[in-house]
């Protein structure tokens, strides 16, 4: 009998089962329904809370009316540290209703709206209750110098903001800027210049060259002496006058200007009219 032998081993080629995409498909039919579902709730999310805060938003408005009517609105708005800033610009710039609920007005804004005012530099808003007032506490802006640009004179504070008034008559002499840029500067000019108290006082005038360094004027008027001050070391070149106005007392002398911008030595001009005699 003739018998057929059968392998018993297999092609590798047999073995080889291509994927079946199914599982591709199921998995970003997953993932899309799970976007859909996810935006869905996020909208409703923002839609129950946008309605729930015009519901609270109304019923705060309802309390604050009926408070109003029971006596907690407003009855007076008391101001300090006003000086310069007149009342009415701050009735303004508060903008309260009359008979307005003393409960339901922001804080934060009021105080934002004053310091908005050209004279205010900072100001604290209270509440106070029975009697029920706004109190407004002012600081304003203190002038430390005027700055002569294109034919106009504004006021300076300390730190440099220009005060921009139609207007402006100082309480006691300031210091008297020119030049491009010169607010920009001031506190750090003012910083040296009260290092010497008593040559500070002699200063009447700052004038910014080049945008990059000062000349002082020391004296009143035509007299006045020209200090032309370097453009880097200001300090020591000003601690070097200040000694020589202490020591030699050079700013009394018939000088026109003094040149301290060199490490070596100082270049006086004298006046010409001691010149002239002098040639005499």
């Amino acid at each position: 009998m003739t018998q057929t032998s059968i392998p018993n081993q297999l092609k590798t080629n047999d073995l080889y089962v291509k994927p079946d995409p199914e599982w591709l498909y199921r998995f970003l039919g997953i993932v899309g329904v799970f976007l859909v579902t996810f935006s869905l709730c996020l909208t409703v999310v923002t839609i129950r809370d946008n309605v729930l805060s015009m519901q609270f938003n109304n019923l705060m408005q309802s309390i604050y009316k009926i408070s109003s009517e029971y006596g907690m609105h407003i009855e007076d708005v008391i101001v300090e540290g006003n000086k310069r800033t007149s009342y009415e610009d701050l009735v303004q710039a508060l903008n309260l209703s009359e008979n307005e609920s003393i409960l339901g007005i922001d804080i934060g804004k009021l105080q934002t709206r004053i310091e908005q005012l050209t004279w205010v530099k900072s100001c604290v808003v209270r509440r106070s209750f029975f009697p029920n007032n706004i109190l407004v506490n002012i600081e304003e802006r203190k002038v430390k110098a005027i700055w002569e640009y294109e034919g106009r004179y504004y006021p300076v504070d300390a730190e440099g903001h220009v005060i921009e008034v139609e207007e402006y008559e100082p309480d006691a002499p300031v210091l008297l800027l020119a030049g491009e840029g010169a607010p920009h500067h001031l506190a750090e000019l003012l910083k040296v210049l009260n290092s010497d108290e008593d040559l500070a006082k002699q200063i009447k005038a700052a004038v910014f060259v080049s945008n990059r360094r000062w000349n002082l004027i020391v004296g009143n008027g035509a007299n006045g002496i020209v200090v032309k001050m370097p453009e880097k070391n200001f300090d020591k070149a000003y601690e070097k006058i200040a000694l020589l106005h202490k020591r030699r007392g050079i700013f009394k002398r018939k000088l026109t200007s003094v040149d301290v911008r060199y490490d070596n030595r100082v270049v006086v001009d004298i006046d010409k009219s001691v010149e002239d005699l002098m040639l005499r």
